[in-house]
């Protein structure tokens, strides 16, 4: 049987105190991992974190979930967003924010960056190597359309290979037929699919395994699919590509 594990944010968690206005809160239970923020009002992170930070901007992706108050998150680019209650959000590296409103913000944060939030410079996540870089300018290049970088990403005789019993599965050998297999995806289900990163391993010789989610809707049904896909570099390309899933029959079902 496996084993449960079970602990407490409050009694079991640690507590990072932001410079005045509130504080975070991690904890774990084997697998899981949490970070519940409460900002309060006057809170901001130029002020409140970025002192223990080090950096200029917040440089910690956050994926989460708003559960009371209101946060406006203004961007390095320039954009800007507003959270609410109820509200779930992937927020990239790169960003200010602060408290709107007269209540405490309080939400709940899973991402893999979330354990060093207000921990200080030195426990920043690494920097990508050079084949997380060109991984995750594949992502970027794959929910764009942008077909010109991914050209220049994968081999020529690369192949990728897609598990299971859908009508994209199998081995697309070369880089034709691999983008002609995503322009399958985008018109199977409207143009909607999109593969969210998760979170990057390397073993820094030309091996990379990326965590995404892969969302999309298909003849009325909206899916939220967890799945990994394993890079083989040669040189700066792509030479292999093989995905793994988590729910590999629904998902055929989904594509059906």
């Amino acid at each position: 049987m496996t084993k449960a594990f079970v602990s407490n944010i409050e009694r079991d968690g640690e507590t990072r105190k932001f410079q005045a206005h509130g504080s975070a809160a991690i904890g774990n239970a084997g697998g899981a991992t949490f970070l519940r923020g409460t900002f309060e009002p006057g809170w901001r992170w130029s002020t409140d974190v970025a002192p223990i930070a080090g950096t200029k901007s917040c440089q910690t992706r956050h994926l989460g979930y708003v559960i009371s108050g209101e946060m406006h998150v203004q961007n390095d680019d320039g954009t800007g967003i507003d959270l609410g209650p109820g509200d779930i959000f992937d927020l990239p590296a790169g960003h200010d924010a602060w408290v709107t409103g007269n209540e405490p913000c309080i939400m709940v944060d899973i991402s893999p960056d979330a354990t060093n939030y207000a921990k200080g410079a030195a426990a920043t996540k690494p920097q990508d190597d050079k084949y997380q870089a060109l991984v995750r300018r594949g992502y970027v290049a794959f929910n764009t359309g942008d077909m010109a970088t991914l050209t220049t990403l994968i081999a020529k005789d690369a192949v990728q290979r897609v598990p299971g019993a859908s009508v994209v599965a199998g081995d697309h050998k070369g880089i034709d037929a691999i983008l002609g297999m995503y322009g399958q995806l985008a018109q199977l289900t409207d143009g909607t699919v999109q593969a969210h990163l998760v979170d990057l391993h390397s073993d820094g010789q030309g091996h990379v395994v990326a965590v995404h989610v892969l969302t999309g809707t298909r003849n009325g049904v909206t899916r939220a699919s967890r799945g990994s896909i394993l890079f083989t570099f040669l040189g700066d390309k792509v030479s292999e590509m093989h995905e793994l899933r988590s729910d590999g029959p629904g998902d055929d079902a989904w594509m059906a």
